[in-house]
């Protein structure tokens, strides 16, 4: 399973919109751009490794110059971050005490390092000032620009060509690409098994999904699910889930949910049962239950539109009618402030204003799944920070 979700991986390399700026979605996806066009970007260096690990330290790219075979190490970041040099001095030590690839390394010159990332916190500066290897370290900044042409990775003064799709474009910006690109082979058998009249509002609903920071695609083998989260396991953050089975199609989103412990984040996965005849996938389908539930959504336990009186430990009903959601899961402290920061950016103390707007909210949460869609993104974009 871990061997076919990397295969995926490498087929979803991709580009997302976000922050009124293009990025990288992972730094998987960074590393990956540069190793694929290292000779073009880096003419003067040889890569020697990339994910070099020595006694559980592990560096980007460990290079040498053509010229002279000066080491030179070098650490990507897809955003920013304030321990680079600390990090890049460990690896400056390991490398030298282990002489990590003698026969293509002069270890009698001075090991260059490198920190290469969008942004740099000033604690990095500090830290290279202090540091006695200052004259050795550097920092270079990349910033990707869209163009008419395509992306643009743009370094040290040069730009080179980015040929990943671009997702989550707003409005005018709308790549066009996306539409036309072919789907990577798991999510593409994915997709047809789905009813045809679906396939259109999957990859629409794919490209939300696919558009938001650290998100994996991770289809089953046996291409009835597809996940999208930064991995599988238990202790992984999911947004989204899709289930393709004998017991039916289900979208599942990860969504805040009632908690009576302190749980900064307290969400849970829900299904959703949408009104007859409508779109599993479509925006502007009615949803009229969700399903608060960690296995598959049975609609026999909720037969005749009856309310179920199942509850969990938390007093959150498994089946909760659309329109009731923000009052249910909104029963705790911690849940509604997250819920008014989440739809109205306030934090506490709140004034009149946010109660009384809050109030006119909670007996009343909008039906249509686009909704909880963007709320399930909002979500994500609040836990991975």
């Amino acid at each position: 399973m871990k061997n076919w979700n990397e295969d995926s991986d490498k087929a979803n390399r991709k580009l997302i919109y976000i922050g009124g700026k293009i990025r990288f979605q992972s730094e998987q996806d960074l590393e990956d751009y540069i190793e694929a066009y290292f000779d073009t970007i880096f003419p003067d260096l040889v890569l020697i490794k990339r994910q070099h690990s020595l006694k559980m330290q592990r560096c980007d790219l460990l290079c040498c110059s053509r010229l002279d075979k000066q080491a030179i190490i070098i650490e990507l970041k897809n955003e920013e971050d304030r321990g680079l040099v600390s990090q890049l001095l460990r690896y400056r030590k390991i490398i030298l005490q282990n002489q990590s690839f003698a026969d293509k390394i002069d270890y009698s010159l001075p090991i260059k390092l490198i920190a290469i990332a969008p942004t740099f916190h000033e604690d990095n500066y500090t830290d290279q000032e202090a540091s006695k290897f200052e004259n050795d370290i550097y920092f270079w900044k990349f910033h990707v620009e869209y163009e008419t042409t395509g992306a643009k990775f743009q370094l040290e003064g040069k730009n080179y060509e980015i040929l990943f799709p671009v997702f989550g474009l707003p409005g005018s910006l709308q790549n066009e690409e996306i539409q036309n690109t072919v789907l990577p082979a798991f999510t593409h058998n994915f997709k047809s098994n789905l009813p045809v009249d679906t396939h259109q509002n999957f990859r629409i609903i794919r490209e939300i999904f696919m558009a938001q920071p650290k998100i994996k695609e991770m289809v089953s083998p046996t291409y009835r699910k597809i996940l999208y989260g930064t991995g599988e396991g238990e202790n992984h953050k999911k947004l989204a889930e899709i289930t393709n089975t004998s017991k039916g199609i289900w979208l599942f989103l990860w969504l805040p949910t009632k908690v009576k412990t302190k749980i900064k984040i307290p969400v849970a996965r829900f299904g959703f049962v949408l009104a007859a005849n409508n779109n599993h996938f479509a925006q502007d389908s009615i949803v009229e239950w969700l399903v608060c539930t960690k296995t598959t959504v049975n609609i026999e336990e909720n037969s005749n539109n009856n309310f179920c009186f199942s509850f969990n430990r938390h007093g959150i009903s498994k089946w909760t009618s659309a329109n009731m959601y923000l009052c249910q899961a909104g029963g705790y402290i911690n849940t509604l402030d997250l819920f008014i920061y989440l739809l109205k950016g306030a934090n506490r103390p709140f004034d009149d204003s946010i109660w009384e707007w809050w109030r006119s909210q909670e007996k009343n949460t909008p039906t249509n799944l686009g909704w909880y869609i963007d709320l399930a993104i909002k979500t994500w974009n609040y836990r991975i920070k």
